[in-house]
């Protein structure tokens, strides 16, 4: 699935990964490809990305993240 992760100033990370793990308002949130549509706020914690064999982990204050069925996209502050 495509991930694009942006804060205010920047793109962080875009490009494929397989999985994400995120932490939302009510619990802990992992999205999946094929994962219905969805809009929620993030809370301060870290947000992980994993692609294959690698893993990546991006710590922030807050955001929102969207998935629908072309892309996922995380707006955060850092």
């Amino acid at each position: 699935m495509l991930v694009n992760i942006i804060s205010f100033d920047k793109i962080i990370y875009q490009g494929e990964a397989n999985s994400i793990n995120a932490q939302g308002m009510v619990g802990e949130l992992t999205i999946l490809p094929n994962h219905a549509s969805l809009i929620t706020l993030l809370k301060k914690g870290n947000l992980k990305l994993r692609k294959d064999n690698s893993e990546k982990l991006f710590k922030i204050e807050k955001g929102i993240l969207e998935v629908n069925p072309k892309e996922v996209n995380v707006l955060v502050t850092l």
